[in-house]
């Protein structure tokens, strides 16, 4: 019985901690204002496995431009601006040539040099670090 106790209060506590890893919302663009290097993708917080990226996020004007990304082959490249907005404590990203679609993130965390965004869409947490 103790055993059972034990394993419940475990994971009540796990479950608590995995909750407030949503505890930042953004408020404004002013909190993501900058140049942010996206350094590695994970699965979930707790994956051990990182997809290292390499690329750049410049947030300016309510302007998107991802700069410096990898390719297998070749030199990298910078795409083109695109709009985003922050609304209802999310970060919506215009999709390129597609009028009304976005992608969406939601703040997991952030400091003053560090910030990790949620994919809405996919579920993938993404590393950036500020430049």
């Amino acid at each position: 019985m103790k055993k059972i106790n034990l394993l419940v209060a475990a994971s009540l506590l796990f479950g608590l901690s995995s909750a407030a890893v949503y505890a930042d919302t953004l408020n404004s663009d002013k909190d993501i204002l900058g140049s942010w290097f996206l350094e590695y993708t994970k699965k979930s917080p707790e994956d051990t496995e990182k997809k290292p990226m390499g690329m750049t996020w410049v947030l300016n004007n309510n302007q998107l431009t991802q700069k410096d990304i990898p390719q297998v082959r070749g030199n990298p490249y910078d795409a083109p601006a695109v709009d985003y907005v922050v609304e209802d404590g999310t970060l919506k990203v215009s999709i390129l040539g597609r009028a009304g679609k976005y992608d969406v993130y939601s703040l997991v965390e952030k400091t003053d040099t560090a910030m990790v965004l949620k994919d809405n869409k996919y579920g993938t947490y993404m590393y950036f670090t500020k430049k």
